[in-house]
């Protein structure tokens, strides 16, 4: 992380020129940080061997202008959040980059970064996917590309086009693949319904025919905004009806939702491991809320110099999203080091 730039230097980018308001911002990622390495809520540490901190994280129109944009501190703190992860998908970077880019710099020259063209579209709403990655931990395999579904004649293309790429971190090598599932209507008769629900079958059954049955790849992963109410909708059951599962760790926790309601599990991570060969220790949802933009008397003096319109508590409840996400990421942490299995099996060669 580049704390440098809040370094009072008068050509810094990023700089934050009121004195009070900037050691307000640095007492709270302090306190962010702190948050962030709480055993029962936070995300556990990361390691340069061993481990690998997974994340998806839907940041509310990244790059949009509502409200004046998002302040600088806000940028800090979503840095900070990400800075935690070794590897974390982004959904919802609009087509202007200017806030994505900041967070990249922020978060210095450790960190690689993949991002998609925009879908072009209505339904993609000028929306780009994304991940980053810390390249002490995880190396790039040289494959990147976004999902076109083969034409059958009437075939409807995703609505945002999944981005795939293949990694490796330690031991384990994999694909991984982000979307952002169309939302479209809530009423469970509604075509915009079926269509969320068809999207996601369409997903994971391409990636079951192409890469699974195809034996692509050993370890493929698809995570983002699926756009799934509970356990038991359409939705739910369209993404568990291949092959692919959601880890363990994430089921037996019980999280809560990744909504700012936490009521919706909208948010989701799916895995197919051929050799089963992959131990998840942890998952969690991260609620920044309980640490930064969580008081709207604390925050309406920036608020306001910032933006003319947060001038009530609604106001700034809207608002807060606009700064941070009206998702919280979700997380899940697993063994990378497959030293043992490999030295047992090289026992039995000949």
């Amino acid at each position: 992380m580049n704390y440098f730039y809040l370094n009072p230097v008068k050509e810094q980018l990023l700089f934050i020129d009121d004195k009070a308001d900037r050691n307000t911002v640095i007492d709270n990622l302090i306190t962010l940080r702190a948050a962030l390495s709480d055993k029962n809520k936070g995300i556990p540490e990361k390691k340069l061997t061993g481990n690998l901190i997974l994340g998806t994280w839907n940041i509310r129109e990244f790059g949009n202008s509502k409200y004046e944009g998002r302040m600088v501190e806000s940028l800090y703190y979503i840095a900070e959040i990400i800075s935690r992860f070794d590897l974390i998908a982004i959904q919802e970077v609009r087509d202007n980059l200017n806030d994505f880019n900041s967070i990249c710099r922020i978060l210095g020259n450790d960190w690689g970064v993949f991002t998609s063209v925009v879908t072009i579209g209505a339904s993609g709403n000028k929306e780009r996917l994304a991940f980053l990655y810390d390249k002490r931990t995880v190396t790039f395999r040289n494959i990147a590309g976004q999902v076109i579904l083969p034409d059958t004649g009437d075939t409807t293309q995703f609505a945002r086009s999944p981005y795939i790429v293949r990694f490796q971190s330690g031991w384990l090598k994999f694909d991984i693949c982000t979307a952002h599932i169309y939302y479209g209507n809530a009423t469970k008769t509604s075509d915009e319904y079926h269509r969320r629900v068809g999207e996601i079958s369409e997903l994971v059954d391409f990636f079951a025919r192409h890469y699974v049955e195809k034996k692509e790849a050993n370890n493929l992963f698809i995570l983002g905004d699926f756009n799934i109410e509970d356990r038991k909708s359409e939705t739910y059951k369209a993404a568990t009806s291949s092959v692919f599962q959601i880890p363990a760790a994430i089921l037996k926790e019980n999280l809560p939702g990744s909504n700012v309601k936490q009521d919706k599990i909208y948010d989701q991570i799916l895995y197919y491991n051929r050799y089963n060969d992959i131990t998840f220790r942890k998952a969690g949802i991260f609620n920044f809320f309980d640490v930064v933009f969580d008081n709207y008397k604390t925050y309406a003096k920036r608020a306001r110099k910032h933006s003319s319109k947060v001038t009530t508590q609604k106001a700034f409840d809207d608002f807060k999203t606009y700064q941070m996400s009206d998702h919280l990421p979700l997380w899940v942490e697993m063994n990378t080091d497959h030293t043992e299995s490999y030295l047992e099996m090289l026992k039995h060669k000949e």
